[in-house]
């Protein structure tokens, strides 16, 4: 497992990835020095032109272990959620054949391996609330969703 660090606007993020997929991101306390891999300076790159407003789509293969079959059909419907667009919840499941499993959508949102790749910051409730957010809160979700606003 290789092993990269980006300080973003939302904090610090710990990048997870073999030599040809990323696997994990998550958000840490503090940095620590490691060899960036090639694979990982080219998650970085793309992460930091999101951060620029230049990027709207990544292009990072994504390798996910362990995941449910409602994980993956909640993944891959997350990536037809457009830069600055957002979805429901109760949209998600329909479209994901769970009508009234919002409960296991939340869930599996929650145990997103690569949030901001998989951009689960988008969903949103039906209420127009945003809900919580497994990157940092609802302050990183809330940062998200206006950072996208003012640059699409």
């Amino acid at each position: 497992m290789e092993v990269a660090f980006y300080k973003s606007p939302i904090g610090v993020l710990k990048i997870y990835s073999s030599s040809y997929a990323l696997k994990k991101i998550e958000l840490v306390k503090e940095r620590n020095d490691f060899e960036c891999s090639t694979f990982n300076y080219n998650v970085i790159e793309q992460i930091e032109a999101y951060f620029a407003g230049r990027l709207h789509t990544f292009n990072i293969p994504v390798e996910f272990t362990n995941i449910s079959d409602l994980q993956r059909k909640v993944y891959d419907e997350l990536l037809n959620v457009r830069f600055g667009r957002t979805i429901t919840y109760k949209e998600l499941a329909s479209k994901v054949g769970c009508t009234n499993g919002y409960r296991a959508i939340g869930n599996s949102l929650a145990k997103n391996p690569v949030p901001l790749i998989i951009p689960c910051h988008r969903v949103i409730r039906t209420d127009g609330s945003i809900g919580n957010y497994s990157l940092g809160g609802i302050d990183n979700k809330r940062f998200l969703l206006d950072f996208e606003k003012n640059h699409c």
